[in-house]
Order: C-alpha cells, then structure tokens, then sequence
C-alpha cells in the first residue's frame, strides 16, 4: 500500500498499465497535469518518475484514460479541450503525447461543454467518449477509429441524452452503454463494423447516475 501527495487537487482518475508497471494521474482545470509513476503490484510502491509531469498541452485537461489492448498507446478525453489526446507509452513509462484531436464544429466555441467517461472495444479499433453539454444543447458521443499504429481519427458526433457522464461496454464488445444524469436514462447503443452507434433500447432511472460497470453473468 503506498500514499503519494502531490498537493494539488482536481485529480481525476487513477489507471495501471496492462503490464502493471506504470500508473498515470491526469488533473483537469486550473491544476492541469499528467503525472507519472512506476508501479510495484507486489508490494503496492508507487515511484514518480523523472520528469514526474508528462506536461499535457494547455486548455486540455484530460479526464479518463484507456489502454489499447495491443499497442503501447493510450488515450484521454480532454475535459475541457473537448476532443481525444493521444500518448505513445515508452518502456520506461514516460509518456510521449501523438495527437489532440478537437471534435467541434469550426467555429464552435467550448464554452459551457466538457468532455466525460471513454471506452475502447476490446479489439481496439474504436474509442467512444462522452460530450457534456452542461448549459447548450449540444449532448453527444464522440466516435474515433484506431488505425494500425495506435493513433486515432475521428468518424462523428452521435447524439445522446441529456449529460452523457459515464459509458461502459457490454461484456462481448457489442454494446455500448450511457449514462445520462440529468436525462434519467440508461441507453444502449450497438457498435456497427464501422464504428457507428445505432441506438438499441433506452431505460429511464434516477437521475444523477453517473458512473457505469458491466459483467458478464457467471
């Protein structure tokens, strides 16, 4: 077990590497960083590593992270830069940022919009992340295709319920599920060979649920 303080708030998410040698930290808003750490799974150490601070651009703040299944490649939603960043990892941890795709519409501002929840399918070739559209009405999914060295494009904007906050996939990769929080559902989308969302069913619950888990039945 170890503790690690950085002094800093507005972290954001915590994930090891496939490998579980490595864990990454992203902070959002004002305290924006990406920091960086070695990782014992025997013992629980956690080792910053040097330059501690993978240094994401300004105006990102990334959120959540997945890894791809293959490649060392892993990818972030920017909270506020709305849109996917990209980081090749290399064999000593550190981080090498590829890409910051932006998502919006040319000429579309950010303001009043952050970015959520992502998954990747287990084959790797699609990402989906969340769009939040807080105070406009601009609620949507955002869809990437992976290609062969990790690096992602964007396919389109789908469009979801009020406040798409957490998204998980279904145990066989076919499904991908939706919070929405202020629009009280639970929506299941199936993924096409092409990586578009085609809307299957659509539950209402509370409100305020947020974050989703899914496992397969024994």
């Amino acid at each position: 077990m170890a503790t690690v303080d950085q002094g800093k708030t507005e972290a954001h998410c915590v994930l090891t590497t496939p490998d579980n040698r490595f864990l990454y930290i992203p902070y959002v808003k004002g305290n924006l960083a990406l920091l960086q750490y070695r990782f014992d799974a025997t013992t629980g150490a956690v080792t910053p590593l040097e330059p501690l601070n993978a240094r994401p651009p300004q105006g990102t703040g990334p959120r959540h992270l997945v890894y791809h299944p293959r490649l060392p490649m892993l990818y972030f939603t920017n909270e506020q830069g709305i849109g996917l960043s990209t980081y090749e990892c290399r064999p000593d941890g550190q981080l090498i940022l590829r890409q910051n795709i932006p998502v919006l519409p040319e000429g579309m501002t950010n303001e009043g919009l952050s970015a959520s929840d992502l998954e990747i399918t287990p084959d790797g070739k699609f990402i989906f992340a969340g769009l939040r559209g807080h105070t406009r009405d601009f609620d949507r999914i955002t869809r990437y295709r992976v290609g062969e060295d990790g690096e992602a494009e964007l396919l389109g904007l789908t469009p979801a319920d009020k406040i798409p906050w957490g998204l998980a996939l279904s145990p066989d990769g076919e499904y991908l599920l939706v919070s929405a929080t202020t629009g009280a559902t639970l929506t299941a989308y199936r993924i096409t060979a092409e990586g578009d969302l085609k809307k299957a069913a659509s539950l209402a619950w509370d409100a305020e649920i947020s974050d989703l888990i899914t496992r397969k039945q024994p």
